[in-house]
């Protein structure tokens, strides 16, 4: 059930609060009502997600790279999905920008509300964020966020200083683990060498930093954190501190993600599937 309507009121989001304020909130009994979200969690296991080893994909041998290809053609063809191991990111790099970014996360709430969204151009944003349903009602989600544009320029928050030292490190090491993504998948493609960077303009496009922190719910099957969707641009590259929860959908089921410890859960994203599917020209 939601809060009564004085409940609510008291709990609700403003800008002097976020959902790590309210989670945290000694009075907090139920979810009030405009987070309200009715959701089926239950997702199934499976051992068919597929596994990506990057160091075959780059691999100067030719029979393991030309397996790797196929395989990676296999998983974007199929699911969108798979996972990325021996990526060559360093395990203590993963471990800090999470560390990092729960620090952000523990940073007093005026220092986070500097970066509140006034537009959807701002280079840095921060909040909890809404949904409006296919009923046009409005729905908070259960999480705060931090969001940042690190390519082609780089913006960070400034506080903590770590996490803009990590978050620099982080971002130039995945773009080029993305580039040499990309370039497995022009190749499974059959386009030219150089025709996906000059189509895509990749040395300029845009690289984005995200952290999500999903405080306790007290009701967790009436709210929830991101809803069903699909993500925008090239690659969505995933890592998470091993809280459960992250669910990818195939062929209309849905599964829970249990990615192996130090890997990278890569999905294939809009940008991609319409580049896939020839809606741009050169």
């Amino acid at each position: 059930m939601a809060s009564t309507a004085s409940q609510t009121s008291a709990q609700s989001p403003t800008t002097d609060s976020c959902v790590k304020s309210l989670a945290q909130s000694s009075s907090l009994k139920s979810v009030p009502s405009q987070f309200t979200y009715v959701n089926d969690s239950k997702g199934s296991y499976s051992d068919s997600i597929p596994i990506i080893d990057f160091s075959q994909l780059t691999s100067p041998i030719s029979d393991q790279r030309s397996k790797a290809l196929q395989e990676l053609a296999r998983a974007c063809e199929e699911w969108g999905f798979f996972v990325l191991i021996n990526h060559g990111i360093p395990e203590t790099l993963t471990k800090s920008i999470i560390d990092a970014s729960l620090e952000y996360f523990e940073l007093p709430e005026e220092e986070k509300r500097r970066y509140e969204a006034k537009s959807p151009s701002d280079p840095i944003k921060s909040g909890s964020g809404s949904v409006i349903t296919t009923a046009n009602h409005r729905i908070h989600l259960w999480r705060d966020f931090v969001k940042s544009y690190v390519h082609p320029e780089f913006h960070c928050p400034d506080k903590p200083q770590i996490l803009r030292d990590i978050v620099y490190e982080f971002s130039e090491k995945t773009r080029l683990l993305a580039r040499n993504l990309l370039q497995g998948i022009s190749e499974n493609l059959g386009l030219e060498e150089g025709y996906m960077n000059e189509a895509l303009k990749l040395d300029s496009c845009f690289q984005l930093y995200a952290a999500n922190f999903y405080p306790p719910c007290p009701q967790p099957d009436q709210a929830i954190g991101l809803p069903p969707h699909t993500d925008h641009g090239l690659l969505t590259f995933l890592i998470h501190n091993g809280v459960a929860g992250l669910q990818i959908q195939h062929n209309g089921e849905w599964f829970n993600i249990n990615s192996p410890q130090s890997s990278i859960l890569v999905n294939t994203a809009d940008h991609l599937e319409i580049f896939r599917m020839g809606d741009i020209r050169v």
